[in-house]
């Protein structure tokens, strides 16, 4: 143990001081691989070195380290083969050397811990290389003294000094009188600490249960006195031996100085776990009674193993070893043999059994081809052994569990077998007399049932019939000998007689509801039900069963009556009316048919989903009234639905759960087609909305003409004062000067007046139109004169452009004139600053017809792009006009004037820099010949 701590401390104290070193190596270098018996040493916790070395057979096993370094041997040594098994070199008599370099990086930890993790193999010799050029020896094996050991371990564990930057060179020499096999690993010494943390917990878990089950099995004997306990508790306790021994713990804690019994324990443990195994298969299996030549197959087993035995503990290691590799797998492969053979006589336990020595065969077989070599050595195969037994030791724990509860159960048997013949020994006593009475009862039972009860024979007659089926009839003192006088007529007695055999002949019972006729004439209604005594089979006889249900067949007639008058009231009803659960129309009236245009069986049945607009319409509508109807138990709504045509229409919608405040038991829905209201209100709203904008209008109009009629006629006022009062001062070309200024104020006025009349026919519809053959060029070409005219201030230019091909058209000369003289006005007006104003003619083909395009552009103030939908509304003016007199009466003429030609007027402005109006105007048909 001071070793094994001053390693510990060597690795810690240099730990920190090489992590950046190691940082720098393992990004260099990736992996730090085997090749040619070298093995690269750098920052690992540990390394491998079974598949690194490179092996020596020394036959003679006389050679000595000098020897092994002379070039001839140096030349025979080979590269172990790659895999598990690589050194694992089975049963010989030849030492091995093994030999591996291990470079190492500058910064590696120099002290190192050898770890040969095979607990039995008896020699060993190390030999290190050092700086001096000198090799450093140490020794160990199973044959030498535990307290010998540098390193107390149950494994072979030696201190090894790696010199840093450097290669070193590590031999091993081992020799076994057993099974030669050299798992070797380099530690640091936290790693292999770590790592024997989980073997001793896992080894302690493997002895803890072996320890466990050997005290449970012995306290059973103890309590039931049964062989098999106390022989499972022997081999529990001598599969525990033989683990300890081949485990290495045995030689540390429990015989450390007993080398003779170290080197024997392994097969004298294996051997004992045999016989004892041998034993309780015996008892467990019963095979002297059951299966003799497999008993005999047993006993002659014990017999080998007993001699091995005897080997173990007076012959060389070598030859027990051979037998008990031999004899463990044929004893395995007996026992699973009797196991299978038991299964197959069903044996209590005996699956568990089977399965115990299945697992422990499987792991005798994997142990013995990793003691031949042919396993590679690992964890799984080195221990094959100790796995298998231990699942062996639990599963035979089950099969003596399940032999005690199949004991158990048959003792439980034969107990209630004793009762139950007991008892019916006392039933038996007893019978005749509860017999007579169950016969009196049961036809006491009979004769006061409800319902009439006969049993008649193969051919129909009255066996025997109860009080009641007598009275349902009337036959209370006539004797009756058949039910045929019952039947209103002797071709439905036979029907039924038919019907009977039939249902028999099917096995099953026959039932119908019949009317029949009573002693006295009467006829009622009687529920017939009757069946073979013998099922299948009609000669025994049959018995039936008769109820009156003249009662209930009445009280049907009336429901139906009643339900027939229900539905005809809500199918006369003037709402549709809908029953529906979950969404689905269980019922619905032909007033609700007709309302959605479908045939009434059509909608039964279905989601109501398809009268809604949308199915988010559905969805939104089935969320908003189930939360009304679970608060409140009702929910009224307005809302669109569609008919089966797709149209849209208006209802009002009243749903009431059948159960207060319970949607999911259904509700029943009414719905009022309120078109007709919803289209009145509609109508309502567009006659307030019509009625306001007229008082806007009059607004309008009243500030317009307060604002407009007050110039011209200031003008007038003051002009007729001039002339009042200093007219004869007055020279005659002054007094002209004030008449034609009155005379212009009154054309003014009469121009605000037309238009103002002009828009208020247009508005009442009465617009007079009568178009006419028109030299549209003329006609342009005078409105532009009389547009100079008004307009004697402007200082705009107006132009003209006339396509080629213009052709008189058929229009309205008048409103021509309405719709050009203000447009043209209107562009030289709110053109201030002068410029150009063109007016473009041309005829356009359209796939709708000819026709002709009016152009009208400006360079003057422009439209605000907000104002351009309130354009042509009448009194209308945009924000920008300032000063610049006007009535807003224009474009909407123009506007008016357009519609009225079946024309369109479009708007293109940019503030600033100008307008352009652009007018198209179809061609009537009869002038495309002109």
């Amino acid at each position: 143990m001071l070793h094994l701590q001053r390693f510990l401390s060597a690795g810690c104290m240099r730990t920190w001081c090489t992590k950046f070193l190691a940082l720098l190596v393992f990004c260099a270098s990736p992996a730090l691989l085997a090749q040619n018996g070298t093995l690269s040493i750098g920052l690992q916790d540990s390394y491998k070195l079974s598949s690194a070395f490179t092996v020596l057979e020394d036959v003679s096993g006389q050679m000595s380290l000098e020897d092994v370094l002379l070039p001839a041997q140096q030349a025979r040594f080979k590269e172990v083969a790659q895999g598990g098994s690589s050194t694992n070199f089975g049963l010989t008599r030849s030492a091995y050397w093994l030999k591996v370099q291990l470079p190492t990086l500058a910064g590696t930890p120099e002290a190192w811990l050898l770890e040969i993790a095979y607990p039995a193999l008896d020699q060993l010799d190390l030999y290190t290389s050092n700086p001096n050029g000198h090799f450093d020896h140490q020794s160990g094996g199973d044959l030498r003294p535990f307290d010998s050991r540098v390193i107390p371990h149950r494994n072979h564990v030696l201190p090894v000094v790696l010199t840093a930057g450097q290669v070193n060179t590590l031999y091993l020499r081992v020799q076994s009188q057993g099974t030669l096999s050299v798992p070797t690993r380099l530690w640091q010494a936290p790693a292999l600490w770590l790592n024997d943390q989980a073997e001793y917990s896992l080894l302690s878990l493997y002895f803890g249960l072996l320890v466990g089950l050997l005290l449970y099995n012995l306290l059973l004997f103890l309590s039931v006195r049964d062989a098999a306990y106390l022989i499972y508790a022997a081999f529990a306790g001598s599969m525990a031996l033989a683990q300890a021994a081949l485990t290495g713990l045995g030689g540390q804690f429990l015989w450390s100085g007993q080398l003779w019994w170290n080197s024997v324990s392994p097969p004298v443990g294996m051997s004992l776990s045999a016989i004892f195994g041998l034993l309780f298969a015996r008892n467990f299996l019963d095979s002297a009674s059951h299966m003799p030549w497999m008993n005999r197959s047993m006993l002659t087993l014990v017999g080998g193993w007993l001699l091995t035995l005897l080997a173990a503990v007076s012959l060389p290691y070598r030859a027990s070893s051979m037998m008990v590799t031999v004899l463990a797998v044929i004893s395995v492969t007996t026992v699973v043999l009797s196991g299978v053979l038991s299964v197959r006589h069903r044996h209590p336990g005996a699956r568990y059994f089977l399965t115990a020595w299945a697992v422990l065969l499987l792991g005798v077989v994997t142990l013995v081809m990793h003691n031949t070599g042919v396993l590679p050595s690992n964890l799984l195969t080195a221990n094959a052994l100790l796995i298998g037994s231990a699942l062996e030791m639990v599963l035979l724990s089950f099969a003596l569990a399940d032999r005690i509860n199949v004991a158990r159960a048959e003792k439980e048997l034969a107990q209630a077998a004793s009762r139950a013949e007991h008892e019916m020994v006392e039933a038996l006593s007893q019978s005749q007399e509860q017999y007579r009475k169950v016969l009196l009862e049961r036809e006491t039972i009979l004769e006061s049932s409800m319902v009439g009860i006969a049993f008649l024979s193969a051919n129909g007659r009255f066996r025997w019939a109860n009080r009641t089926m007598l009275e349902i009839f009337g036959a209370d003192d006539q004797p009756q000998t058949s039910m045929e006088p019952f039947y209103l007529s002797r071709e439905e007695y036979l029907r039924v007689g038919g019907e009977v055999a039939a249902s028999t002949r099917e096995g099953q019972a026959y039932q119908t509801e019949i009317q029949m006729r009573r002693c006295d004439g009467s006829l009622i209604w009687i529920a017939l039900s009757g069946r073979a005594v013998n099922q299948g089979d009609l000669s025994e006889g049959t018995v039936w069963v008769l109820t009156d249900i003249t009662r209930r067949k009445e009280l049907e007639a009336e429901l139906v009556r009643t339900s027939s008058e229900r539905e005809a009231i809500l199918n006369s009803a003037l709402v549709g009316i809908v029953l529906s659960v979950a969404r689905r129309h269980e019922w619905v009236n032909e007033k609700f048919a007709e309302m959605m245009g479908y045939p009434r069986d059509e909608l039964i049945g279905r989601s109501s989903a398809y009268i809604h607009p949308d199915s988010a319409a559905w969805e939104e509508f089935g969320r908003v009234a189930r939360a009304a109807l679970q608060q409140l138990g009702t929910f009224v709504h307005e809302r669109q639905l569609r008919r089966r045509d797709g149209e849209l229409f208006w209802v009002q919608m009243g749903g009431s759960c059948l159960r207060p405040r319970d949607p999911d038991s259904g509700v029943i829905w009414t719905f009022l087609d309120i078109t007709e209201r919803k289209k009145s209100e509609e109508d309502t709203r567009l006659a307030l909305q019509r009625q306001q904008e007229l008082n806007e209008l009059r607004s309008r109009f009243v500030a317009m003409t307060s604002h407009e009629f007050r110039t011209p006629l200031a003008t007038i006022l003051s002009s007729g004062e001039i002339l009042k009062h200093y007219g004869d001062r007055l020279p005659e070309s002054e007094k002209e000067e004030t008449l034609d200024t009155i005379a212009s104020a009154v054309q003014r006025m009469m121009r605000m007046l037309d238009r103002v009349l002009l828009i208020g026919k247009a508005d009442a519809q009465m617009l007079e139109f009568n178009p006419e053959r028109v030299d549209l060029k003329s006609l342009c070409l005078e409105i532009i004169t009389e547009a100079s005219h008004q307009m004697p201030l402007g200082t705009c230019r107006i132009a003209t452009e006339f396509s080629d091909d213009l052709r008189p058209g058929v229009y309205d000369e008048k409103l021509l004139r309405h719709i050009f003289s203000n447009l043209l006005s209107n562009a030289v007006k709110y053109s201030p600053a002068g410029g150009t104003v063109l007016l473009r003619v041309f005829p356009e083909q359209t796939e709708l017809g000819s026709g002709t395009v009016f152009e009208v552009t400006d360079q003057g103030i422009g439209i605000p792009p907000e104002e351009l939908d309130h354009l042509f509304e009448s009194f209308h003016r945009a924000s920008n006009v300032g000063n610049i007199q006007g009535t807003g009466l224009g474009l909407a003429i123009v506007k008016n004037a357009v519609d009225v030609h079946g024309g369109t007027i479009e708007v293109v402005s940019t503030v600033g820099h100008g307008t352009c109006f652009c007018v198209r105007l179809p061609q009537p048909l009869q002038t495309l010949a002109v």
